[in-house]
């Protein structure tokens, strides 16, 4: 809520727009083609040979995953920690203006 005196206003929502044109996919990236993903598939099935496929999930995967699950189970990792201090200014913000944690 904001504080005494101050109210949210257009003109403070328009500060934090900031278009930036898409200039696609990054050059060093190379996106999987469908024929590779399903190829991975296939090997991932093959490979479990029958059981459960667990996913170690974080971030996005946990409150928006691209797959349905069929069971979940909390877990930890002991002697690591979480950390979204990624490098990136891509859908997050300009290296004018960089999202949080980026550039610092």
């Amino acid at each position: 809520m904001p504080g005494p005196g101050m109210a949210l206003t257009d003109e403070l929502v328009s500060l934090s727009l900031r278009p930036e044109l898409d200039v696609g996919p990054e050059l060093h990236r190379k996106p999987l083609t469908e024929a590779e993903l399903e190829m991975l598939a296939e090997r991932l099935l093959r490979e479990s040979a029958g059981a459960p496929l667990w996913i170690f999930a974080y971030g996005s995967l946990i409150w928006k995953p691209d797959f349905d699950a069929v069971e979940a189970q909390h877990g930890a990792t002991r002697g690591w920690h979480r950390s979204f201090c990624l490098e990136m200014t891509r859908w997050r913000g300009t290296r004018a203006q960089p999202g949080p944690n980026d550039g610092a």
